[in-house]
């Protein structure tokens, strides 16, 4: 089950949360950062773009199964929670 979890998570975090990502350079620090506006938080910093993409997908991930493990409502994911019922039927 939790690999069930797992794959639908990645999915949805790589396919639709990070495509809305905000991501802008900082002239001050040096360095990359990212923020998902749907989740208050969600954000990282780093030296390349890649680099803070990776991150961010972690933060969003972590944000993602915090708010699944303590129930509660994530905003605007209509279709993350079609897809977790339907991972839920694979027990």
């Amino acid at each position: 089950m939790v690999k069930s979890y797992y794959g639908i998570v990645y999915k949805f975090v790589y396919k639709k949360i990070l495509k809305k990502a905000d991501y802008e350079y900082d002239k001050q620090t040096k360095s990359w950062c990212a923020s998902v506006g749907d989740l208050p938080g969600a954000y990282a910093q780093a030296n390349t773009k890649k680099e803070v993409k990776e991150r961010l997908a972690e933060v969003v991930e972590d944000y993602i199964l915090v708010s699944i493990y303590q129930r509660k409502r994530l905003p605007n994911f209509k279709d993350f929670s079609k897809n977790l019922e339907h991972a839920k039927a694979y027990k």
